[in-house]
């Protein structure tokens, strides 16, 4: 795999910069420290734009928006919404076909595993998922049982399946794959937390953190190569294939590392950001 020579002069050029946000920008208390809050707004200053991206629902990523004072679009649900936080600019929202939701509720209800439907503001669920709000890992969420998903079939961004038993979670992936489904996106990843939890997430087909960054770039007219990613996950790994500047933490996945540019020497918890944060802003400055 080939990696791009970053030099100082591709840091001198930055014009946006898209920040993961559990496990790279928020520490494990999930906090932003002071110091990266001033260093975000200094950025801002000089003219880089910065924003958020993550698994959370859009509401849940609010306060951090506006600590930041993030005024462009921030993307939430890893690409599946792309909105400001005042709600006036909607750059992408994927909601998914009524069908494809009732399928995967009968099948999550088949295989005896936990499902749960993601809204924009919300996250249903049923008693027979009643422990999904424990263990699935949505940071900051609104949590509603409901004692029938009819109601909230209807602008469902994405839909989580959450068990201990794998291979029911990939009976159920390839029920919501070709031929047997279509347009959707379909992945498993296992638990930060729980060793034995695995999730699965389905979405429309196109919503991802890179399509994200395509369309976020599109409408603040910057380029690709002048963009900045920093991300620690599996699901910051269609970011890390763009040919956008790619930094990964010392606490990032491997296959993170493996296509990172630069990896920083520090974890999120020791506020790893800071090392290029302060070269962009010195180089720019």
């Amino acid at each position: 795999m080939k990696k791009r020579k970053i030099s100082d002069s591709d840091l001198k050029k930055v014009q946006m910069i898209i920040l993961d946000m559990d496990g790279t920008l928020l520490n494990k208390k999930g906090e932003v420290s002071e110091n990266l809050i001033k260093q975000i707004h200094t950025l801002k200053k000089i003219n880089v734009f910065v924003t958020l991206t993550s698994g959370r629902v859009h509401s849940s990523m609010l306060r951090f928006a506006e600590l930041l004072n993030i005024d462009i679009p921030i993307i939430s649900l890893d690409g599946a919404l792309i909105k400001n936080r005042k709600g006036d600019v909607i750059l992408h929202q994927a909601t998914m076909r009524p069908s494809v939701v009732r399928k995967t509720i009968n099948l999550a209800e088949h295989y005896l595993v936990q499902i749960g439907l993601c809204h924009q503001d919300e996250i249903f669920y049923n008693e027979d998922s009643s422990t999904l709000p424990m263990i699935l890992e949505k940071a900051g969420a609104k949590y509603t049982e409901v004692r029938s998903f009819n109601n909230h079939i209807k602008n469902t961004l994405e839909i989580v399946c959450t068990g201990d038993n794998k291979k029911s979670l990939e009976l159920i992936s390839r029920k919501l794959k070709f031929p047997f489904s279509f347009g959707n996106s379909v992945n498993i990843f296992r638990s930060r937390l729980y060793p034995d939890i695995h999730y699965l997430e389905c979405k429309r087909s196109g919503s991802s953190k890179a399509n994200a960054l395509y369309k976020l770039i599109r409408y603040l007219k910057v380029k690709e190569k002048n963009t900045l990613v920093a991300g620690d996950w599996y699901n910051d790994i269609p970011m890390f294939k763009t040919k956008a500047i790619k930094v990964a933490l010392k606490n990032s996945i491997p296959r993170l590392k493996l296509r990172a540019d630069i990896i920083l020497k520090k974890t999120n918890d020791e506020e790893g950001l800071q090392e290029i944060f302060e070269k962009i802003i010195f180089l720019k400055s």
